[in-house]
């Protein structure tokens, strides 16, 4: 006995082609970066770091600049902007415009995850190259001696932070659409409390971490600080386990009910 004849054949499941999702994610990142409204915002706030970096006072020049270079900029500034941009960014990826057209494509969430933390992570470490460039005009302006010296160091943890405050901006994102709040409670408990405890504990603290390393690179701490090798590794090692985190929340929860989280 003949089958009936078909009146429709279903389309053959499309292959995930990660290059060419990784260019596409890449582009939309790329292109959303350069958005003039977005670059007004980032030539305000470096206007706004360069007044900041001009009012402290002229007593102990070097070391207070140095100080207000490592201890406000770097360590405070650098993470919390990188944690508010990375998880408004990921709430943008989680509107259902967004998210609707997305997930017709032949990527899997996690991989999608991944390939905007680090089209996201590229241009944050582009903008914050600017401001560091910033912090080296206005030093050099001020005539701080040795300032070309301190930047390879700030640099390094700049790098860094960026990644790995990225990191945990994307879970945040992921978790919540008050991720400042969400920040905040981070902050508090871990940076500013556990952090501050002068035991093991500390080393949760990344920006910490990061601190006292800059700090032995400058030759201003103990020489039984951790080294280059196990500062990054940690760091390293928390924007893995964050961003797994962030993937694997990403992957399974509902997106109708995402923005209202």
């Amino acid at each position: 006995m003949n089958a009936p004849p078909r009146l429709f054949t279903l389309p053959e499941p499309v292959a995930p082609h990660w290059r060419h999702a990784w260019g596409g994610v890449w582009r939309l990142t790329l292109h959303r970066h350069f958005l003039p409204g977005r670059w007004l915002m980032v030539l305000i706030g470096l206007a706004v770091l360069a007044l900041l970096g001009f009012a402290p006072g002229r007593g102990g020049l070097s070391r207070h600049f140095t100080e207000w270079t490592v201890a406000f900029y770097a360590t405070f500034l650098v993470p919390a902007l990188a944690f508010i941009s990375a998880a408004g960014a990921m709430r943008d990826e989680m509107k259902s415009s967004t998210v609707d057209y997305v997930f017709t494509r032949p990527v899997r969430r996690p991989a999608f995850v991944a390939f905007r933390f680090l089209a996201h992570t590229v241009c944050a470490q582009l903008d914050f190259l600017l401001a560091l460039g910033v912090v080296l005009v206005v030093g050099a302006a001020r005539g701080v001696p040795g300032v070309l010296a301190i930047m390879p160091a700030l640099l390094l943890g700049q790098v860094l932070l960026v990644t790995a405050f990225s990191a945990l901006g994307f879970l945040a994102g992921v978790l919540t659409s008050r991720y400042i709040i969400l920040g905040f409670g981070y902050a508090g408990v871990i940076e500013v409390g556990i952090g501050q405890i002068p035991t093991q504990l500390s080393r949760l603290s990344m920006t910490q971490q990061v601190r006292t390393l800059v700090d032995t690179l400058l030759l201003r701490s103990e020489a039984h600080s951790p080294g280059l090798l196990a500062v990054t590794g940690t760091l390293v090692l928390f924007t893995l386990v964050v961003l797994a985190l962030a993937a694997l929340l990403f992957h399974h929860r509902e997106q109708g009910a995402a923005s209202e989280t």
